[in-house]
């Protein structure tokens, strides 16, 4: 289970201290109950819960009822938490004599065991026993922690003091369960790098691990059976997110944007599915994902939902806090109750299995804690609850594009939050309104398969060819969106100039191994997109103005966008755009594995003495060539940025090899640029899978050629 952060609402309460009297509303009619054993008493009555008899039905509801303990009347509960197989009532409360709230009152947490099977409360620890400024839970320990004194007291489920111990603020996350194991050790037997346990199933059978594999480096979440530390199911390209897992498999949020939620069976099935305002999420003993929902701006109305893939919502509801009555669910006329109408839920809800519900504590300002309870054999009564899953995240992606709803996750300025002075600077500047805006659409045409392509069908069925040997994604013509990155695009439709362009592209493409794009998807990246398009341009200061090409990674996937005008010259360029991304790989294997061949120290070594890149586009000037230092670059562009300075020399030997260029001055033997582009190409090997590659690459060739003369 994983809780989105809440903001808590504090309550403010008297010194006057509230003896709660525990009490049962269970009674029954077999005289053998009160004979039986603690255990065999539980038995039973988790067969009939206690708690039901002092629940009333929400009207106009098929599934939520209001439970009033008069245990909890005066209390100052504003969280719930799963305890063992009881429910921890958190108080967080101002004991004071005045009820006017300051920023420097003192915050006292308290807590109580309620055992829901028999309805009553079994354990306290008062405001005035708690030396502590947060809590965590570990099964059925509770710890106290005082932040400033690094200790932590360990309570057990009686919350009976255990032992004091020291903690360290790096290995605690707030109020949480704790998914970590008690002794430290994560579960490893991928080998990941970074590896950290991100979640642990109800019963702590299961647990859910995330880290960078050794082979692929790409992030990767494996579900593992704890007993055996078996690896039941595996997937890759998610970074840590937050996620449940149990027995049947794993649900992992998968883009915070958009709200996508990934569900990952067992057997290795996905499930993309799309959902506002998600706070909360727990696997049910049927595998069904138990949903919550609340505008955590607004805090009026939860929604929750029962949902699995296979079967839609089986049930739902949605509450209105406002609706709620203070205190008893009896109507009450006193100055008190009106005075405190606000009704706040807690941040934390808890799943009863052999209940087969969901409890969440409402409560108010001035101590007036109910329960509300969601039965999960109702059936539906939010009729507007549907949920359409996916089987990859890209088509949802699209599907949210399509109908309007698509939330790009690269933020721009907002005209609203701009001063008159800003808009007429940009306006002096001769900067339209989409100056900020950052270009992140995929496609215009959706639907390539029913478009009517006319005369550049032809280059479209080469295109579809391409792509399927490569495993990537070309667009061209009218499927190019307007603007890519901070970039504006014009789409390039000439039919005879494109089928030259695909020629060059074509031919550059098989320097390549057929693996080698395929390895460029590394960490959270999912594929490649290229755009072959017309003139490229950008206002932005600290870009070039009018590229033949560029790339980034844009929504997890390696971009590539190509000028056709310059096709002529596309063997240098598309070289040159792929050794970015061969860099972008090489930097984040350095990152987990320092070990690698490759680092940016080790380039520098190849430089002048006390040479520095400018780490800046702005004083870049291609007329004035008067800063190139000839020997260690292949021009002053390479001197910008020690990326530059490799995609220029990689471009530049890829061109050579496509020209049949054998005798190349700059890469003499013993020059620098040589050197370089040696030190490149081991790095290359080193941080590629290449056992199926040959001898020598495409631009290894200049390192071999003979007769190759210095200038």
């Amino acid at each position: 289970m994983f809780k989105r952060k809440h903001v808590t609402t504090l309550i403010t309460y008297s010194l006057v201290f509230f003896s709660a009297i525990s009490m049962t509303a269970c009674s029954f009619s077999d005289v053998s109950y009160l004979f039986k054993s603690p255990a065999q008493k539980q038995a039973i009555l988790h067969k009939s819960p206690a708690f039901w008899e002092d629940a009333t039905s929400v009207k106009g509801s098929s599934n939520l009822s209001i439970l009033h303990n008069v245990a909890f009347e005066g209390q100052p509960y504003n969280d719930t938490r799963q305890f063992g197989d009881n429910i921890l009532m958190v108080g967080q409360g101002s004991y004071n004599n005045s009820i006017i709230e300051t920023d420097d009152q003192s915050v006292q947490y308290s807590f109580d065991v309620y055992n829901p099977w028999s309805n009553e409360i079994t354990a306290s620890l008062t405001h005035d026993k708690t030396d502590c400024d947060d809590y965590m839970i570990k099964g059925d320990r509770l710890w106290l922690i005082n932040s400033d004194a690094g200790r932590a007291t360990i309570y057990d489920k009686d919350l009976k003091e255990i032992k004091t111990c020291k903690y360290n603020p790096e290995d605690y996350d707030g109020n949480c369960d704790t998914s970590d194991s008690d002794d430290g050790d994560v579960p490893n037997p991928g080998n990941y790098y970074d590896v950290s346990q991100i979640a642990t199933s109800a019963d702590g059978k299961y647990a859910l691990v995330s880290g960078v594999t050794p082979d692929t480096y790409k992030y990767a979440v494996s579900d593992i059976r704890l007993d055996d530390n078996t690896v039941l199911s595996t997937y890759e390209g998610q970074s840590f997110s937050m996620s449940c897992v149990d027995s049947k498999g794993f649900l992992i949020e998968a883009d915070t944007a958009n709200n996508i939620w990934n569900y990952h069976s067992s057997d290795g099935e996905n499930s993309f599915f799309s959902l506002p305002d998600v706070v909360d999420v727990t696997l049910a003993e049927d595998g069904d994902m138990l949903i919550r929902c609340q505008d955590l701006s607004s805090d009026n109305i939860i929604s929750y939902y029962k949902y699995s893939p296979a079967t839609g919502v089986s049930s739902s509801f949605s509450y209105n806090l406002a609706t709620r009555s203070t205190g008893k669910m009896s109507d009450s006329s006193s100055d008190s109750a009106a005075a405190d109408t606000k009704t706040y839920c807690s941040a934390n809800s808890v799943y009863l299995p052999d209940a087969n519900c969901v409890m969440m504590l409402l409560y108010t300002a001035q101590c007036n804690p109910e329960i509300l309870i969601w039965s999960l054999d109702k059936g539906k009564n939010d009729r507007k609850a549907e949920i359409t899953s996916y089987n990859d995240c890209d088509t949802l992606l699209q599907a949210l594009r399509d109908d309007g709803s698509y939330v790009s996750p690269y933020s721009a300025i907002d005209p609203s939050d701009s001063t008159d002075e800003n808009q007429e600077a940009m306006e002096e500047a001769g900067k339209d309104s989409d100056y900020n805006t950052y270009g992140d659409e995929v496609t215009l045409i959706p639907d390539t398969a029913s478009y009517d392509w006319g005369d550049l069908s032809d280059i479209n069925a080469r295109i579809t060819a391409l792509e399927q040997k490569y495993g990537f994604s070309i667009y061209f013509g009218p499927e190019v969106p307007k603007r890519i990155d901070y970039y504006d695009i014009h789409q390039f439709k000439n039919k005879d100039k494109l089928s030259v362009a695909l020629d060059s592209l074509e031919e550059i493409l098989s320097c390549f191994p057929d693996d080698f794009f395929t390895q460029l998807c590394y960490g959270d990246i999912r594929g490649m997109r290229i755009y072959l398009c017309g003139d490229i341009s950008s206002g932005h200061s600290d870009m070039i103005n009018e590229p033949s090409g560029f790339v980034n990674i844009i929504n997890n996937h390696n971009v590539m966008v190509l000028n056709c005008n310059y096709s002529w010259d596309f063997s240098y360029t598309v070289g040159h755009e792929i050794s970015h991304l061969i860099d972008q790989r090489l930097t984040f294997i350095h990152t987990y594995d320092d070990k690698s061949e490759f680092s940016e120290g080790k380039w520098n070594s190849f430089n002048p003495d006390s040479f520095s890149y400018d780490d800046s586009y702005a004083n870049y000037n291609p007329d004035d060539p008067s800063n190139h230092i000839s020997g260690y670059f292949i021009d002053s562009y390479g001197m910008t940025f020690a990326t530059e300075d490799r995609s220029e020399i990689f471009g530049t030997a890829i061109d050579d090899y496509i020209n049949g260029i054998y005798d190349d001055a700059r890469f003499t033997d013993d020059s620098p640029i040589r050197n370089k582009l040696d030190y490149y190409s081991r790095c290359i090997r080193d941080g590629f899978d290449t056992k199926d590659w040959p001898d020598t690459m495409a631009w290894e060739s200049v390192l071999t050629a003979t007769g190759a003369q210095a200038d």
